[in-house]
């Protein structure tokens, strides 16, 4: 029987539209290539996630991959929080599963400088009944570790949860670990899949 239904954020909640919010800026075109790959498409932006460096170290890796834009890419990064932003639907989805009595979770890559800048944007938080932000445990997904601390802090059973997330590696962690799942794709699919789950 399900009970809890645990949330992905990014992509799943709020809008991570990093390549308008970069297009805004209206730099050169090269520039913007080159600083997109050194900030959103660099592999250290897991950083700002994992919760292990500061902004400013976190800022100096970017631009030292690239050192010829370092000025815009600290412009870039100061304002970055600008790119997440609520989906129209969010509340309305969170409230109506409260009405009907599961308890929500949330659980997500997500850095402590990532959270403050947008804390407008994440006011659903008081909808749900608690969760875990990567940077809050030093770990990222899939690491199984997220998930069984989790499970730990609000004692929960892993076969009594959904776990609704747009990364396939995160959805196939979470299914090793006793979930039931859903690979988010668009809101009224995976609440029609969330229906189907629930009614078992």
């Amino acid at each position: 029987m399900i009970k809890n239904i645990v949330f992905d954020i990014g992509k799943v909640l709020v809008r991570f539209d990093w390549e308008d919010y970069l297009a805004s800026f209206q730099f050169p075109e090269e520039e913007t290539k080159a600083i997109a790959k050194a900030m959103f498409l660099n592999p250290n932006w897991n950083l700002v996630d994992e919760g292990r460096l500061s902004y400013q170290e976190i800022e100096q890796i970017f631009m030292d991959s690239c050192p010829q834009y370092a000025k815009d890419i600290h412009l870039v990064f100061a304002h970055f929080g600008d790119c997440i932003t609520r989906f129209p639907y969010t509340r309305h989805w969170l409230s109506s599963l409260k009405q009907q009595g599961y308890q929500l979770y949330y659980l997500s890559n997500y850095g402590s400088f990532t959270c403050e800048y947008t804390r407008n944007d994440l006011d659903f938080r008081d909808l749900m009944d608690g969760g875990i932000m990567s940077y809050e445990v030093k770990c990222l997904k899939p690491d199984p570790v997220i998930y069984q601390s989790l499970f730990k802090k609000y004692s929960l059973i892993p076969e009594e949860c959904v776990f609704i997330d747009d990364n396939a590696a995160n959805i196939e962690a979470a299914k090793k670990l006793g979930m039931y799942t859903i690979l988010f794709k668009e809101y009224f699919e995976a609440q029609k899949e969330l229906k189907v789950l629930c009614d078992k």
